[in-house]
């Protein structure tokens, strides 16, 4: 810990003034994920240095313009806060027949709706590693091979490894149809998010993923959009007990319910939720910029006080 103290100085100028020069500091400082800071390099370091006065009047100054900056700060998070609730809402709704008949009464299905549980939808799948101790497995390969690191969106076009068709015929790797939901079931991720994907095209799966092939009845992303509004209550009703890392137990996920409604009902409903979730996102979106505008702002601020622009 570093201490400083003099009559000449306002102890707020010295702060916002440290503040400012923050990220260069650490640039120059020793360490990796930490880097120190030392003493020589703080006491290098140049201050403009006005009057007390002035230096009063520049923390004033400082402190009025970031006072207005972090009202609108705290807007945008709430509003940041509100989108969140309502695409959770949007998804609620979806699976509870309201965006799409009317006068829906709480705690019923619509007409024609049915509950069925996970593991009646469709073809369930395992995943498998073929043995990275055999080139041929993984030369030149050209199949999708996913795991936990590739589900980050929303559809699976391409994997960071990829096996061979001789992986496919000698090893425990299956193929994947286009189409099929895929799940993460043991990954430390799982702590936070119950990550979930749709296969964009053939593919293959690791062990720790699980897939299942939709019948004719289930549109994919009724059930990709399902499984997202539910994500948290899945992973706290189908988590395994007792394991070193977080899993889900299949045994579980597969007797889950979800309501279901007619075919051509599901692709409406679909369609009303990426309509709104796109506005949404659209929204977020631009929230993202003005919070980031708004640090830039910050900045600016303190470059124009130490500057001399500001009083």
């Amino acid at each position: 810990m570093w201490y400083y103290q003099n009559d000449a100085i306002e102890s707020k100028y010295l702060y916002n003034f440290l503040f400012h020069k923050k990220q260069d500091l650490v640039k120059q400082g020793i360490g990796g994920a930490q880097p120190n800071i030392s003493q020589t390099i703080l006491k290098k370091l140049e201050i403009p240095l006005p009057n007390l006065e002035t230096q009063q009047a520049i923390v004033s100054k400082i402190e009025e313009l970031f006072s207005e900056l972090d009202k609108g700060i705290e807007d945008l998070k709430t509003a940041q806060q509100q989108l969140k609730t309502y695409q959770q809402s949007v998804l609620k709704w979806a699976f509870e027949g309201k965006l799409t008949n009317e006068n829906v009464k709480d705690g019923e299905l619509p007409k024609g709706w049915e509950l069925k549980t996970l593991g009646e939808l469709g073809k369930w799948k395992g995943g498998g590693t073929p043995s990275k101790q055999n080139k041929s497995f993984w030369e030149n390969g050209t199949n999708l091979w996913v795991s936990s690191k590739d589900m980050k969106c929303k559809n699976i076009n391409d994997s960071i490894d990829k096996i061979t068709d001789d992986a496919i015929v000698k090893s425990s790797a299956k193929i994947i149809s286009k189409g099929a939901i895929m799940f993460v079931m043991r990954s430390g991720i799982l702590r936070h998010t119950l990550p979930v994907a749709i296969a964009g095209k053939e593919l293959t799966v690791n062990q720790d993923l699980q897939s299942v092939e939709p019948y004719e009845f289930i549109d994919s992303e009724y059930l990709y959009w399902y499984i997202i509004g539910k994500n948290q209550k899945i992973r706290q009703e189908c988590s395994k007990d007792g394991t070193t890392v977080e899993s889900i137990d299949t045994t579980s996920l597969k007797k889950y319910n979800i309501p279901i409604a007619p075919i051509k009902e599901q692709h409406l409903i679909v369609q009303e939720i990426e309509s709104r979730l796109s506005v949404a996102d659209k929204m977020e979106e631009s929230i993202a910029q003005s919070l980031q505008q708004a640090e830039a702002l910050r900045q600016s601020i303190l470059k124009k006080a130490f500057s001399g622009e500001l009083v």
